[in-house]
């Protein structure tokens, strides 16, 4: 009778001590998500200045020198060679290439952004049209509450 007793008062003592290691119930509320906005100034057209290229070759070189000196120009001369004109141009179609890239890589975000923004938008009206679901009562609780008014 001992031993029973002491292992009722034991098995108590063991299952209301497993009760107290139960984890807390955590209640949560979905939101909607608001994604704050990117402010970025407005970028400004280039304005190209007009290039004038004066091709000077042995055969030429003193009319031009003629035709600056006549129109009242210092007279300095920025020289390339054949190889050096086609590494300018090279060079400027490297950096329209380059600003191709950015810009698809701008477009590719800019896509990215409104389908995410679009997929957030439907998942916030959705949660808040379960939200008014949710807070209507249900038909069959109308009828039991019916049911107990008699």
């Amino acid at each position: 009778m001992i031993k029973t007793t002491l292992l009722a008062g034991a098995l108590a003592v063991t299952l209301s001590g497993c009760s107290s290691m139960l984890p807390k119930t955590v209640d949560y509320s979905a939101e909607p998500v608001e994604r704050p906005l990117l402010v970025l100034p407005e970028s400004e057209i280039a304005n190209m200045k007009e290039v004038d290229y004066l091709v000077v070759t042995e055969e030429n070189i003193d009319a031009v020198w003629k035709e600056l000196e006549a129109a009242g120009k210092p007279i300095v001369l920025f020289a390339l060679t054949h190889e050096g004109y086609e590494a300018l141009a090279l060079n400027n179609a490297e950096v329209i290439r380059y600003l191709s890239e950015q810009k698809a890589i701008l477009i590719a975000y800019k896509e990215y952004y409104e389908k995410a923004d679009k997929a957030i938008e439907d998942a916030n009206v959705i949660s808040e049209a379960d939200k008014a679901l949710d807070s209507k009562p249900s038909s069959l609780s109308k009828i039991k509450s019916f049911l107990k008014s008699d």
